[in-house]
């Protein structure tokens, strides 16, 4: 017996309308159950019996396999859902309710932080964006070491295919050979790698400029190291782009990659948009719990810190890489607003294991996040896999196929969508 709810995601202080599509007949059931903001209050006075303090009420038949009902939602939470037949509860599933500034955002499945085989990677930028989407993603920067050239390769092979699965502009930004220096330059219009290899002057120049001009606090533990990254991201910013902060707990070569001074200091002056809380920084997850322990540190001042979740892939097979493990769940209006998400700190940091999954970032879309890497992606998955074979195989009449299934499955999982 199949039954299908939908959609899954409503709008909070409106009544709308919940379709049970079954197989099953006659007359049914449903018991649709806020977990945060209780409709039913708790009193001092009588026992409360949770099992039926919400009662099961009857859905309308609206015709053949198709039952509504109309509710209320409050507040942003998941609900609870079971649906009775004869007495017996036959199916359980979870619906959501947002506020009406969410209301018609999209999420967007990303990685801002890997590797192809122009720098030290596996797969060209095609292959590459392929794996991705096959594992549901809907957007990508290719972010090779010194190399600005291989996001524009894989942006225009997508850009001539289709416009729902994207591969923005991107580099890892070094000072000169791999250097100590890695910053994302994320979108941005220009390579600053390019500034810091070709235009060594102008580079000095400017960081001296910094210096000079800067009153560094006694704490700073380098203040070049210091003035050098906020050239680099001023750059990147320059250019339109998302200064992200990589991986500053990755143990490089026997020390981290960055000094707890600085990262404190570079973020009180608000000199990056974003930081890798999860990054590629080894495989006991020791620096994500140092990035994520001073993430909530530095917030519990006051600073606002948006947070990405990144692989530093380098392969999407190997059984080290950290592929479809470590990644961003952004929720815009459109691909298109994906960088100013980002900035808005509406970018949520995925740490997927096996079977289960925990979000960083702010509550309210950490806890969205969660309930769509439960409700909505497995299903999605299953779709963005075929739209990735048909984008290898570069088959038109299978891509506009399923970009049409993905767009209807959209519009049957989110109320504003219909």
């Amino acid at each position: 017996m199949k039954i299908e709810v939908s959609p899954k995601v409503f709008i909070a202080e409106k009544e709308q309308t919940v379709y049970v599509k079954t197989s099953q007949s006659g007359e049914l059931f449903i018991k649709i159950q806020p977990m945060e903001i209780y409709g039913i209050k708790h009193t001092p006075k009588y026992r409360i019996d949770e099992e039926t303090r919400y009662p099961f009420v009857p859905l309308k038949l609206e015709r053949k396999g198709v039952y509504s009902i109309r509710f209320t939602f409050f507040g942003e939470q998941r609900y609870d859902v079971q649906i009775k037949s004869g007495g017996e509860v036959i199916y359980k599933t979870h619906l959501y309710s947002v506020h009406e500034d969410a209301a018609g955002l999209d999420v967007f499945k990303g990685d801002t932080h890997l590797h192809s085989c122009r720098s030290d990677g596996e797969g060209t930028p095609f292959e590459v964006g392929c794996a991705y989407r096959a594992a549901g993603y809907d957007f990508i920067a290719i972010t090779d070491h010194h190399r600005f050239f291989p996001s524009i390769e894989g942006k225009e092979a997508f850009e001539s295919l289709t416009n729902t699965f994207r591969v923005f502009r991107g580099e890892e930004v070094h000072n000169h050979d791999m250097g100590y220096f890695h910053i994302i330059n994320f979108d941005g219009e220009f390579s600053v790698n390019d500034i810091v290899e070709e235009q060594e002057e102008y580079v000095e120049k400017e960081v001296e400029n910094i210096l000079s001009t800067t009153d560094f606090p006694a704490y700073v533990a380098d203040k070049y190291d210091c003035a050098y990254r906020m050239f680099i991201a001023r750059e990147i910013r320059r250019g339109g782009g998302v200064a992200i902060m990589a991986h500053p707990y990755w143990d490089c070569f026997g020390e981290y990659n960055m000094q707890e001074p600085n990262i404190r200091y570079l973020w009180e002056k608000g000199a990056f948009d974003a930081l890798e809380v999860l990054a590629g920084c080894d495989r006991t997850d020791y620096g994500n719990n140092l990035q994520v322990a001073l993430w909530t540190d530095l917030k519990l001042q006051g600073i606002k810190i948006p947070v990405v979740g990144a692989s530093d892939a380098h392969s999407t097979v190997a059984a080290d890489s950290l592929f479809n493990k470590q990644y961003s769940l952004v929720f815009a209006e459109n691909s298109d607003g994906i960088k100013d998400a980002i900035k808005a700190d509406r970018s949520v940091a995925v740490l997927a294991k096996k079977d289960w999954y925990f979000t960083f970032g702010a509550f309210r879309w950490a806890k969205y996040a969660r309930f769509l890497l439960e409700e909505y992606f497995p299903s999605y998955v299953k779709l963005t896999k075929k739209h990735a074979l048909a984008l290898a195989q570069k088959d038109e009449k299978s891509i506009t196929r399923t970009e049409k299934a993905i767009l209807a499955y959209k519009k049957k999982f989110f109320v504003w969508c219909e």
